[in-house]
């Protein structure tokens, strides 16, 4: 065994996870060589499961050189770290050829839709009850100490999944 790659299969993708090989065999741009056959695989697989749409060849690093195969192929799209919009790679190079960290999407309007920005709707559980933040912190007095810690959460886990779970506190 030369090379092992490493996949995910989910109910709309193939996602290509990670690849390592014998750096012996790197003349073999082994890299682009799994890619290809992970592609072919994706094309198979559509005949028996319709729902697969799309391929994702995984973290891009535009740093590092070993993955900069992965902005060969085409269309191949970016995630801006701050809106959450998929950019066109070709539009995205230069902004990273100047800095490891740069906002991708053009228009600076554009914000995260998932944004935390409301400590009133995170919900608590607490002694096997369910409470808003707001309740918990007026039966401890402990805002001052916890806000920090609990917009932290939020901005993890975004809106949506504030929304939906549970912080556990203990005291």
């Amino acid at each position: 065994i030369i090379a092992v790659g490493v996949i995910d299969i989910l109910p709309f993708c193939v996602s290509s996870v990670y690849l390592y090989y014998d750096p012996d065999f790197s003349f073999l741009s082994l890299g682009t060589y799994t890619s290809l056959s992970e592609i072919g695989f994706v094309r198979e697989l559509v005949h028996s499961f319709p729902s697969l749409q799309y391929y994702y060849l995984g973290f891009y690093i535009h740093s590092c050189q070993k993955m900069r195969y992965k902005g060969q192929y085409s269309p191949s799209w970016l995630c801006c770290p701050e809106s959450f919009t998929w950019q066109p790679i070709d539009q995205c190079r230069p902004l990273l050829d100047i800095s490891a960290y740069a906002r991708l999407d053009p228009i600076k309007d554009n914000v995260d839709s998932n944004l935390f920005s409301r400590l009133s709707e995170v919900k608590v559980l607490y002694s096997r009850q369910i409470m808003s933040y707001i309740d918990y912190v007026g039966l401890f007095g402990k805002e001052e100490e916890e806000n920090d810690e609990v917009t932290a959460y939020g901005s993890l886990v975004g809106q949506q999944l504030v929304n939906r779970l549970l912080l556990y506190r203990s005291t």
